[in-house]
């Protein structure tokens, strides 16, 4: 229940920047220097830091309000919404812009600083933090007014149409969320390194926890969205921003499978907290990355005024990180203690590994996506492998569009098929090094047995065909990089499914033995056995997909597309209007197709898909070829992007697979200013089993959330 006197601030404060705005500014600054003050300041530290956190809150409370009220005279509020939008999405701008998310990522902070500071021990990395991102969020200004000119010109600029959906609501803070709980483990870990700790706290434990859950699930909630939208149009694909929340992701992971067991002891003691200051790290380096313009990314819709900021702050956990490991370095840590046995050192030592294995992935990920930057920074060419359908579409683009287009191409991005390749050995490992441990844990010859078993199903599949090098068929999307690797990434299926099966004997035989013991054991065996559920999913999905390509005439018989697949599209409303989008004032058109599928088995779906575009028609975007490489390659889709454009799919899932029904009506635009209709370009994706994928998902998720949010006791079976 919120503390009286910080509802009392927060309500005083929203007020306040409510009925003068030009205030907001100023008491942003206050509140940083209020955390500041409780800093040094015992006495009065929690009254301090209770007046910092009612007046973030109270802002953000404040923010919410003009925004729903549609007062166009804040800068914010012009700048990213408009009148037209729903409820819904006028109050998801609060973090739709990089004042809101600095804003609400600076909140969040100061709540957690003020939740574990006490009157003798302030939670001083944190509260830095936090008064870094509220200073930050002062120098935005996200109640400042706007400039006249603006408003004469247009009465809102109109939200990202790309951003005009459901899942703003939902994977937008919780990935801040995410980002302010890995923050707060600086925290704690600096203690560790400081020796200044002999346990692990509890209490760290659990914020690590709720980080993971947080990040898994709006990382979740990302792929579901992604698989929408035709600036993605699949789950995955190394998108810088991507890239850096994996790793810090793996490196949080790497952290969780040692924390509760830390201890000082000599030559184990810096692990632990350095993998949390390593998430933390990638989390400062992943908000750099999404607010700097130099790598090509689907995920830039804000401005990138704050990149150096996050730099800022990650220099300085770092500097902050080998300052207390230099002066922990001499500090007498706890007796060491000696070992029961042969088994519980190869315990220990399995855990370590699995540690090091998320550690390697994390440091892939991290080295390549720095060599991008490296890479664009010293104005290399960009490799032909990595410019999918560029020479196909050289030839249709015009004299002036093909500057444009080669300069988009020659943009460095993320080399995810070369990293992937590295990554595969550390993600096998972690399957057979996790199987065995739990299989250990059951019985000493079944661990040996099953890890040779194992180990010879996986030389099999690699040598001859597992599923996915079986399945492929040549049908879809997918990378030469990608088909060579399907018998290594065969392997990795084979050792997440003996770490899933391992994994639930064990919790099935101890929760068996000790039902006091259930409440913890079954959601971990459950929250593992849906990661590997999840992967099982998303590479049968990518290495089975196929699609197929037609130009249908609207209103005509049912169409043969792919395998069986046979589509209708029964009508095609093109419109104009405001609907809050991006330049809304002048008017987008709309194109809302209405689909018929019958799918392979005679089952006949219905549905919708969206085309949207803030631009007049234009006679270049009427090409087949020019649409269909947009709907296939992400790349283009990139290039092609406005603020102001979308294209949706219609999507039909079951369990058997997800189709993804994609219509590029562009060419209807002309019809609607008075010239022929000519057919529309249809592209249908087929993604087999990525019910498994959404399937493993939740049950990750709500495992890791039960683990996380979940009161239990912390007894020796609990130990990790």
């Amino acid at each position: 229940m919120p503390d009286r006197r910080f509802t009392l601030w927060a309500l005083a404060a929203a007020l306040l920047f409510v009925l003068w705005p030009v205030t907001g500014q100023a008491g942003l600054g206050l509140a940083a220097v209020l955390v500041l003050v409780s800093i040094r300041h015992e006495r009065h530290r929690a009254a301090v830091l209770c007046a910092a956190n009612g007046l973030a809150w109270g802002s953000i409370l404040a923010l919410a309000y003009h925004l729903l009220a549609d007062h166009f005279q804040l800068r914010y509020v012009w700048i990213y919404s408009g009148a037209a939008l729903p409820t819904h999405l006028k109050l998801a701008n609060v973090w739709g812009g990089d004042e809101g998310t600095t804003l609400l990522l600076a909140a969040l902070l100061v709540a957690l600083a003020a939740r574990r500071s006490t009157r003798t021990a302030p939670n001083q990395a944190t509260a830095w933090l936090a008064a870094w991102y509220l200073a930050v969020a002062a120098w935005l200004s996200p109640f400042a007014a706007t400039p006249a000119e603006w408003l004469a010109e247009k009465s809102a600029q109109g939200m990202n149409a790309h951003l005009m959906n459901i899942w703003m609501l939902l994977h937008a803070p919780m990935v801040m969320l995410a980002y302010a709980w890995v923050l707060a483990l600086v925290a704690p870990s600096l203690a560790a390194l400081s020796r200044s700790v002999t346990r692990w706290p509890s209490s760290a434990l659990i914020d690590a926890r709720r980080a993971w859950v947080w990040l898994t699930a709006g990382i979740g909630f990302g792929m579901v969205w992604a698989f929408e939208d035709a600036m993605y149009g699949q789950f995955w694909h190394w998108d810088p921003v991507q890239t850096a929340i994996f790793a810090a992701w793996c490196a949080l992971g790497a952290h969780l499978h040692g924390a509760r067991g830390w201890t000082t002891r000599p030559g184990t003691w810096r692990w632990v907290p350095v993998w949390s200051l390593l998430a933390a790290l990638m989390v400062a380096a992943t908000m750099a990355v999404t607010r700097n313009e130099v790598l090509a990314s689907s995920h830039r819709y804000v401005g990138s005024s704050t990149w150096m900021a996050h730099l800022l702050a990650a220099g300085g956990i770092l500097i902050g990180a080998l300052v207390t490991s230099w002066q922990g370095r001499g500090r007498g840590g706890a007796p060491s203690q000696p070992a029961t046995g042969r088994g519980l050192s190869l315990q220990v030592l399995a855990l370590r590994l699995t540690q090091l294995c998320f550690v390697v992935l994390a440091v892939c990920a991290a080295a390549y996506l720095a060599w991008a930057f490296t890479a664009a920074a010293l104005d290399l060419p960009r490799p032909g492998h990595l410019r999918p359908f560029f020479e196909t579409l050289t030839n249709w683009a015009n004299g002036s569009e093909l500057p444009l287009l080669r300069a988009a191409f020659a943009q460095w991005d993320m080399d995810g098929y070369s990293a992937a390749r590295w990554m595969v050995l550390p993600l096998a490992a972690l399957g057979f090094v996790g199987g065995w441990f739990f299989m250990r844990r059951v019985s000493r010859a079944a661990a040996w047995v099953s890890l040779g078993v194992v180990g010879a199903a996986a030389a099999w599949v690699s040598l001859v065909e597992g599923p996915l090098t079986r399945s492929y068929k040549g049908t879809g999307v997918l990378s030469q990089s990608v088909v060579h690797m399907l018998p290594q990434l065969d392997v990795c299926l084979v050792a997440g499914s003996y770490l899933a099966l391992a994994c639930l004997l064990w919790t099935g035989m101890r929760a068996w033995r000790t039902p006091k013991s259930a409440s913890y054991l079954i959601p971990l065996g459950v929250l593992h056995a849906g990661a590997v559920i999840a992967l099982w999913g998303g590479l049968l999905a990518t290495a089975m997909n196929g699609y197929g390509q037609q130009r249908v005439e609207v209103g005509t018989d049912w169409a043969h597309v792919y395998r069986g697949y046979q589509l209708r599209i029964a009508d095609v409303e093109v419109s104009r209007g405001d609907d809050g989008g991006a330049w809304s004032d002048q008017g987008p058109y709309f194109a809302m197709a209405s689909i018929e599928l019958m799918t392979p088995d005679a089952r006949q779906v219905q549905g919708h898909a969206l085309y949207r575009d803030s631009r007049s028609a234009m006679a270049n975007d009427s090409g087949p070829v020019r649409q269909i490489c947009e709907i296939l390659d992400y790349r283009f889709a990139r290039y092609a992007n406005v603020p102001g454009y979308v294209l949706h799919p219609f999507i039909s899932r079951s369990w058997m697979s997800d189709t993804q029904l994609w219509v590029n009506p562009a060419a209807l635009i002309n019809v609607a200013d008075g010239g022929d209709a000519p057919p529309v370009v249809a592209v249908l994706r087929v993604f087999p089993f990525a019910s498994l994928l959404w399937l493993g998902l939740v049950l990750t998720v709500a495992a890791g959330a039960w683990l996380a949010f979940v009161p239990m006791g912390h007894s020796k079976e609990h130990e990790r």
